[in-house]
């Protein structure tokens, strides 16, 4: 009786351990797929959340160089018409009462001559009307003897203020004095206006700082006129540079920050947002990844269970192989199980599935992470990548750094569509150009980069050349001609080498390109 029950026992035992093995499988593959969805979507999230900021930063940028330019050209104007009648108080009096009123750029207006005495004000009630400058920052208006925007100034009346100014001149040349505008930082203005209309909610804001690092707009009143603290974005504003990063705050908070210069005022707009809430939707991302891996991981796992109860050897293979599975590894050792019967070889061409599209989704996620939507070439983050592979390999390369000529004036005059479809052209031309092994990538707006593994400098730059006239010879898809400028820098797996160095090499080389006149190659 009892040895009659004794492969009963033996069968359960291995059952169980048949589930146990198929069970522990089934959760690995299925935390490994959450968590690579959570790793992709958070990346994807930063990364939409920089461009965001970036765009943002460089529209507000775009916006403040542009209400600069305008003032300057308000104020040139009135200093033409104060230079006829210098003389007469009545005429200055109510050219800067028309300056002052018609619109909103300035908070008051002043006419002063060569000797510092203030000779028209608007609003005429300031009592600065008739007084002889003393303070030196005001001097400098008249000093200057051209347009001229001042560093943050805090006069007696305590309005922190800049001036806009621009100098009047005499028909034969002579210097009479200066116009100049005001512009209030702590109180309301054209700045607030400008930049204080901010749709986010969550924490987001964004503030202002000149070349001195001396904050200028910020949401915080009590912090403008200070400086700013000490972060890689302000001081890279310090250079007139644009960009995006992760970076933490004065109050220690991360933020994804987005930043870009007004060149006009040398000025530097920074745009940033908590990278909590920029995070907060993968909460609900990673509930939908749940909700479609779960059920299918469940009826995998019952469906294991149904089989385990009457077969012991192939399933105890095919747990084994599921058992040892890891995300991105091969399928040979489950398509090693002998399936010998009807039921085993349905659950392992299920498990096979199942790996299929769990490693079809993966190189779905990557690509897209690493793909230009606009052009289909490779992003900056692919070409960052492939970069570092090669380095690692100590394998010598070159890299072709290339874009667009006057591509601003093909943006500009024929609109961003005519844009993309140029961006999308040269793509094309680029992609006809590459070989195996080649890496094609936009990393810019309209900047491209190639990387040629096992290229010398010369045949690199032939073949830069030969894409060059390529696209100078090719039809354009408007009416506007399209040529391209590149920089080639070569990479040869030294002791000392630096692929950064290198990659700055061809970024220099490009400019040089620019500088000597477009629509050629350079290499040294």
């Amino acid at each position: 009786m009892n040895q009659a029950r004794r492969p009963w026992h033996s069968v359960l035992k291995l059952r169980h351990l048949i589930i146990a093995l198929t069970t522990s499988s089934a959760i690995i593959t299925m935390v490994a797929t959450v968590l690579a969805s959570y790793k992709v979507q958070r990346q994807q999230l930063i990364a939409q959340s920089l461009d965001d900021n970036l765009a943002y930063a460089a529209k507000l940028a775009n916006t403040v160089d542009g209400f600069f330019k305008g003032a300057l050209q308000q104020l040139a104007y009135s200093a033409q018409i104060a230079a006829s009648d210098f003389g007469q108080a009545e005429v200055l009096r109510s050219e800067v009462r028309r300056l002052h009123l018609q619109t909103d750029s300035f908070n008051s207006v002043l006419i002063v001559d060569n000797d510092g005495l203030i000779r028209a004000t608007s609003p005429a009630s300031s009592p600065m009307q008739g007084v002889a400058l003393r303070d030196q920052n005001l001097l400098r208006v008249i000093e200057a003897g051209r347009p001229y925007i001042s560093p943050p100034y805090l006069p007696a009346s305590g309005n922190l203020l800049v001036f806009v100014s621009h100098p009047v001149v005499a028909a034969d040349g002579r210097q009479l004095g200066a116009i100049a505008g005001t512009i209030y930082l702590k109180q309301k203005s054209v700045l607030h206006q400008l930049l204080g209309t901010h749709y986010h909610r969550d924490g987001s804001y964004l503030y202002v700082v000149d070349a001195q690092r001396r904050l200028l707009y910020h949401p915080d009143p009590d912090r403008v006129g200070t400086l700013a603290s000490a972060n890689t974005a302000v001081d890279r504003l310090a250079h007139a540079a644009s960009g995006s990063e992760v970076l933490i705050n004065s109050r220690g908070l991360e933020m994804v920050a987005g930043f870009a210069s007004a060149p006009t005022p040398g000025w530097g707009i920074v745009a940033q947002r908590p990278l909590a809430a920029t995070l907060k939707p993968l909460g609900s991302l990673m509930a939908q990844v749940l909700g479609l891996t779960l059920p299918l991981s469940l009826a995998a796992l019952v469906l294991v269970w149904m089989f385990a109860l009457r077969i012991a050897q192939p399933l105890n293979a095919l747990a084994a192989s599921a058992a040892g599975y890891r995300p991105g590894g091969t399928d040979r050792a489950l398509r090693a199980v002998s399936s010998w019967y009807f039921e085993a070889a349905q659950l392992k061409r299920a498990m096979l599935l199942g790996l299929g599209v769990f490693n079809g989704n993966l190189e779905r996620l990557e690509k897209d992470a690493a793909t230009d939507p606009l052009t289909g070439l490779g992003n900056r983050r692919r070409f960052d990548l492939s970069l570092t592979l090669l380095a690692e390999q100590r394998a010598p390369f070159s890299v072709v750094v290339l874009d667009i000529d006057h591509f601003k004036r093909i943006n500009d005059t024929h609109g961003h569509d005519v844009g993309d479809a140029y961006l999308r052209h040269l793509a094309g031309l680029i992609g006809d150009s590459v070989g195996m092994g080649d890496v094609a990538c936009r990393i810019g707006g309209e900047e491209f980069a190639l990387l040629l593994p096992d290229t010398d400098l010369a045949e690199a730059t032939a073949r830069a050349e030969a894409l060059r006239r390529r696209v100078a010879e090719a039809q354009p898809p408007h009416e506007q001609p399209m040529t391209v400028s590149a920089g080639v820098a070569e990479w040869q797996a030294g002791p000392d080498e630096d692929v950064q160095a290198t990659l700055k090499t061809a970024d220099q080389r490009l400019y040089c390109a620019k500088t000597l006149g477009r629509n050629q190659v350079q290499a040294a």
